[in-house]
């Protein structure tokens, strides 16, 4: 591993380690709120972060533009939201917990124009005012994860999305094995709710430890029936 290489680990390390061990809608805001304005800069470019990239790019797979809303699932600054506009999405909305990050997504723009058609500060371990059935896409990168959403938060998104919309969900490898998404997704699935469900496991950072699962992701992905 060379010297910058340890450094970016040291750097990811410590800021994982604050935001795994942080638990519930009200610590997460505290943690976001001091996190937001150097996110981008720090968090992002220190650790090499990928997952934008790679959820994006599952969700977009196939498609050469999607014209019809898509919801980012914890937006936060809206890198995920920049790849799924530079993919050839062009009707975004974002949804997220920290007023701070929001602000900071808010302020983004992609040809001229907001990056976000809409954004919604909102706690999705409750239900939300969002609409029944106004999305045709929804996508996640870094919401399910330790300390965030469990499984049962993808009941309200299902609530939200169009029948036939396409989901491309990233979760924590090692959360996604603690709390059971393997098996809740299947259930969903055998119940008819989902459909063409399949795991893509991919790296949340560009130099990801293989014997890390805190390193990779299951990207969930799916349609609503």
């Amino acid at each position: 591993m060379t010297e910058q290489s340890a450094s970016r680990s040291r750097a990811t390390e410590l800021a994982l380690d604050k935001a795994y061990a942080t638990d519930g809608p009200e610590a997460n805001r505290e943690l976001y709120a001091e996190w937001a304005d150097t996110y981008d800069s720090g968090f992002v470019v220190d650790s090499r972060y990928v997952y934008p990239q790679q959820v994006a790019g599952v969700f977009c797979h196939g498609f050469a533009h999607i014209d019809e809303p898509v919801l980012d699932v914890g937006c936060g600054t809206g890198i995920v939201a920049t790849e799924l506009a530079r993919l050839g999405v062009s009707v975004i909305d974002g949804i997220d917990l920290s007023p701070e990050m929001l602000a900071e997504a808010e302020a983004k723009t992609h040809d001229g124009r907001p990056l976000y058609r809409r954004l919604f500060e909102a706690d999705l371990t409750g239900p939300t005012e969002l609409a029944d059935g106004a999305y045709a896409g929804i996508v996640s990168a870094g919401a399910f994860t330790h300390g965030i959403f469990g499984p049962e938060t993808i009941s309200e998104l299902l609530r939200v999305a169009r029948p036939g919309a396409r989901f491309a969900l990233g979760i924590n490898s090692a959360h996604f094995v603690e709390v059971g998404f393997g098996h809740w997704l299947e259930e969903r699935q055998l119940d008819g709710l989902i459909a063409g469900l399949n795991f893509d496991l991919r790296p949340i950072y560009e130099e990801a430890d293989e014997a890390d699962p805190d390193q990779w992701s299951r990207i969930a992905a799916f349609t609503a029936a």
